[in-house]
């Protein structure tokens, strides 16, 4: 079968077999639509694992958006869109980020505008009636009705490579179940009584304490003490005085009394393998995302009314802010779950999506596909999606995921905007250095990381220091390889030679990817539950304590377990769900890491971020090989850390004169000591003199 394609505006590429002279053969050949007939000039042929490819030059400029054939002798081939959208004539032509998108809900009209330069005619079908929409020279298709359309569901019918295809809006801020189609939300009607009063938390980025959150996992194990509708929901996250069997305080209460200052979200908007009802019958952790502006259905006590969703998001926030702590969320702008079936590949194929030279696509998120953030219409939808979660929802900060494929220019963009409506938001990502067909230069990762000073990277030398390399479970780091990376240990505390400025980085040992800490440790030793269980304070509590942005994930403090199993984002409620019988088996070691948290908030010298300052005031305390013992002069007392990662007793001598007192051990209760601290096997102690 032949087929051709548009891959510039005078460049036309026919598909075929081997044709013996092509000069003579191709030369009655035309380019034909309604309007033109373009004469096609031969200029090359390539061949590729027995295909031939032959390139013709038109006479002019090629109207991309119309309907055309090639008429060869008796041969009428369709004409489909090539890479004419991957290149900068395109990108130029049809650069059209001065419009509003979406359905926009004013007083008496509703007015519809959605991106596809590529379609010849973009129809609106809502309430059984077809509107054709005006296409504007920029690509941008437009129509406004008269009336309030709030709730209507609608999607957009377009003709495109020669065939009617329906898909709905890449800006739907609403969708019916299992996003079947788009609904239009009029945000008067989504008000939350006592919402637009509630005041954002003001805790500065050196302060912040971020605790992860899987909105499912906190709810759905039977002991979480969650109302039954709404376990697994947003709301269920929020629901008050909820408790386990024997009393003790889970969910929202229980949160709250961590003393985090942030919580992260996983994705919760709209993503893929989950059903909306249904929701038990699969799990996802949400990284499968499909529209980016609108909440998961499966989230939501009521998931077939669009706009309740966006109130439960907004009570939520509202709950958490009146709390004093802000909400990240987890932002999947990477690329999408299935790139054939994308609205963006639908409505301007090959446009959205980064290609290799050869015509691969891009593959370095791992999952089929990375967006091209660079892309003018691309970068213009994340930022819009994040501006629409600032705006409606006063998110307090975003988490990027992969965030290494995006590049700076869109990330500089995002920051100046979110810190621009609130100074104090926080913003994180993942900057690893991935295979896309990106230049590294232009990649927001760690080596670059100077380039978005505001912005925070996760810091995989610190995890990997504390517990050995992250995709090799038997490797082992300093707190459960007995000292390992030893000489490692006091910079990292300090954010010295870390990998990342301490102003950016994100000190964590466990996240919801890969094995838990706890498991991990099983894993890499043989000791016993009670000394495996040191291990992991210690290593959590180095985390919270040392210089930079402590990040836990949720049901770390009690030892959380996914029974062995890394990856799992696709396994189910009872390998994922937080286990409350741990928090009730566990309440001591719990409130030693609610002290530990306390303690970071309370001592500024713990949030310091000038790096001259820090090397002032926080000492090394030269320590038997290989205890590690830091000194520290707050504004107003000494402190004391010691780790002792070894199974040994060791008689570790004071630097300093005077009483010092036992504020956190995981062996010690309050006490007063002078000269000399017996530090048992597995111990961290923090000791304080008041000046």
């Amino acid at each position: 079968m032949k087929i051709a394609y548009i891959d510039d505006f005078n460049c036309i590429t026919l598909e075929a077999e081997f044709i013996d002279n092509p000069n003579k053969s191709f030369r009655s050949i035309q380019l034909v639509s309604n309007k033109y007939i373009h004469t096609l000039n031969l200029f090359d042929v390539i061949e590729i694992n027995q295909t031939y490819y032959y390139k013709f030059n038109t006479d002019r400029p090629i109207d991309i958006s119309d309907k055309f054939f090639i008429h060869w002798g008796q041969s009428k081939i369709p004409v489909m869109i090539g890479k004419v959208t991957q290149t900068k004539a395109f990108e130029l032509k049809f650069d059209a980020s001065n419009h509003e998108y979406g359905a926009i809900v004013n007083k008496d009209t509703t007015t519809f505008t959605v991106w596809s330069p590529v379609a010849k005619v973009v129809k609106l079908n809502i309430n059984q009636q077809v509107h054709t929409m005006e296409k504007l020279p920029d690509g941008a298709h437009r129509i406004t009705l008269y009336g309030n359309y709030h709730l209507q569901s609608y999607h957009y019918d377009a003709y495109i490579n020669h065939r009617w295809i329906q898909v709905n809006d890449p800006y739907s801020k609403g969708l019916t179940l299992n996003s079947k189609e788009s609904v239009v939300i009029d945000f008067n009607k989504t008000f939350l009584e006592g919402f637009s009063e509630t005041i954002q938390p003001d805790t500065m980025q050196q302060d912040a304490i971020i605790y992860e959150v899987h909105v499912r996992d906190m709810t759905m194990h039977p002991n979480s003490g969650v109302s039954a509708d709404k376990k697994g929901k947003l709301l269920g996250l929020i629901e008050p005085g909820t408790k386990t069997h024997s009393g003790e305080t889970t969910g929202f209460d229980y949160i709250t009394s961590l003393g985090v200052t942030h919580i992260e979200l996983l994705p919760i908007n709209d993503f893929a393998r989950v059903d909306d009802i249904d929701f038990e019958q699969a799990y996802n952790w949400g990284y499968d995302p499909e529209y980016f502006q609108t909440i998961d259905g499966s989230y939501s006590t009521r998931p077939a009314d669009a706009a309740y969703r966006i109130k439960e998001l907004k009570q939520v926030i509202k709950s958490f802010h009146e709390k004093g702590i802000g909400v990240i969320l987890d932002v999947v702008f990477n690329h999408v779950y299935h790139m054939p079936s994308s609205v963006f590949e639908k409505l301007v194929p090959g446009y959205y999506f980064r290609y290799h030279d050869d015509g691969r696509v891009s593959n370095g998120t791992g999952v089929g596909n990375d967006t091209k953030t660079e892309r003018i219409m691309m970068r213009k939808f994340f930022i819009d999606t994040i501006q629409y979660f600032i705006r409606e929802f006063k998110i307090d900060g975003f988490r990027f995921d992969l965030m290494g494929t995006i590049d700076i220019e869109t990330m500089q963009q995002i920051k100046h905007l979110v810190l621009q409506d609130n100074p104090n938001a926080f913003l994180l990502g993942e900057g690893w250095d991935l295979a896309t067909a990106l230049p590294r230069e232009l990649k927001t990762t760690h080596d670059n990381a100077y380039l978005v000073p505001e912005i925070h990277f996760f810091n995989d030398y610190f995890r990997d220091t504390l517990k050995g390399n992250n995709f090799n479970l038997k490797d082992r780091g300093y707190f459960n390889g007995g000292g390992k990376f030893y000489e490692r240990m006091f910079n990292l505390f300090i954010g010295d030679k870390n990998g990342l400025p301490l102003n950016q980085t994100v000190n964590y040992v466990e996240v919801h990817d890969n094995h838990t800490l706890f498991d991990r440790i099983n894993y890499t030793s043989n000791k016993s539950l009670e000394d495996k269980n040191k291990i992991h304070q210690l290593a959590t509590v180095f985390t919270i304590l040392s210089l930079g942005t402590p990040f836990i994930h949720a049901g770390q403090e009690f030892y959380r377990t996914k029974h062995g199993h890394g990856n799992t984002y696709n396994l189910s409620d009872f390998i994922n769900r937080i286990d409350w019988n741990r928090r009730i088996k566990y309440q001591q070691d719990i409130e030693r890491i609610k002290r530990a948290i306390d303690i970071r908030n309370s001592h500024g010298i713990f949030r310091m971020k000038n790096p001259e300052l820090v090397k002032q005031r926080i000492l090394p305390i030269e320590l038997e090989h290989p205890l590690i013992g830091i000194l520290l002069f707050d504004i107003k007392s000494e402190m004391i850390l010691l780790f002792n990662p070894t199974p040994l007793h060791h008689i570790v001598n004071l630097p300093r004169l005077g009483a010092f007192k036992v504020i956190l051990s995981n062996v010690q209760n309050e006490m007063s000591v002078k000269h000399f601290y017996d530090l048992s096997p597995f111990e961290y102690v923090v000791l304080k003199k008041k000046l």
